[in-house]
C-alpha cells in the first residue's frame, strides 16, 4: 500500500517535456538543472501597466527635460543653418507644405514648453514633432521648394531623426529624481 507521501511524489511529479531543461540521475530520477527548478514551478509575475494617460503626466527628470530642450536647439539650428536658398523663391508653397510647418511649430513649442515643465507628455510631443521634421526633410524636394538633394539634405534628415532618437531614448529612460 502506497504512503501518502508516495502518493503525492506520484501525483507532482511532471512527466519529461521536450526541451525540458532537466536531467536524468543515474537512478532515473528527473532532477533540475542548476537554476532551473525555480524557474520551472513558480508562476510567472503579473506585470502591470500604467494607464498611457497616467503615464503622459508623470514628472521627467531635469536632466532628460536639458538633453531634449538642447538635442533641438542644437539640431534643429544644424538643419536649418545647412539648408540651401530655395530654387525659386518668389513661389508660393503648396498649401500641405504650409500645413505640415504650423503643425511643426506647434507642435515644438508644445515639446518646449512640456520640457519646461518637465512632464512625459513633452516627450511625446517631440517624438511628433521630430516625426514632422523628418517628413518635412523628405517633402522638400517633392514640393518643389529645392530641385536637388545634396549633402545638405542628407544632414537635415540625420538631424531630424536624432530628434527622432532622442525622443525615443528618452521617453523610456526618463525618471524623476
Amino acid at each position: 500500500m502506497a504512503t501518502t507521501k508516495e502518493r503525492l511524489d506520484l501525483l507532482t511529479r511532471h512527466q519529461p517535456q521536450p526541451n525540458d531543461h532537466r536531467a536524468r540521475t543515474l537512478e532515473g530520477d528527473l532532477v533540475a538543472a542548476p537554476g532551473v527548478a525555480a524557474a520551472i514551478h513558480r508562476p510567472a509575475p503579473a506585470v502591470l501597466r500604467t494607464p498611457i494617460g497616467a503615464r503622459l503626466l508623470e514628472p521627467i527628470s531635469a536632466r532628460w527635460a536639458v538633453i531634449g530642450a538642447v538635442a533641438w536647439v542644437v539640431l534643429l539650428a544644424v538643419g536649418i543653418a545647412v539648408e540651401p536658398p530655395p530654387t525659386n523663391p518668389d513661389a508660393v508653397d503648396p498649401w500641405f507644405v504650409s500645413a505640415l510647418g504650423t503643425l511643426l511649430l506647434g507642435a515644438l513649442l508644445t515639446t518646449l514648453a512640456g520640457l519646461g515643465l518637465r512632464r512625459r507628455w513633452s516627450l511625446a510631443a517631440s517624438l511628433v514633432a521630430a516625426g514632422m521634421l523628418v517628413l518635412s526633410t523628405v517633402m522638400c524636394p517633392v514640393s518643389g521648394h529645392h530641385t536637388g538633394v545634396g549633402g545638405w539634405w542628407v544632414v537635415q534628415l540625420g538631424c531630424g531623426l536624432g530628434l527622432v532618437a532622442t525622443s525615443i531614448v528618452a521617453w523610456r529612460r526618463a525618471t524623476p529624481q
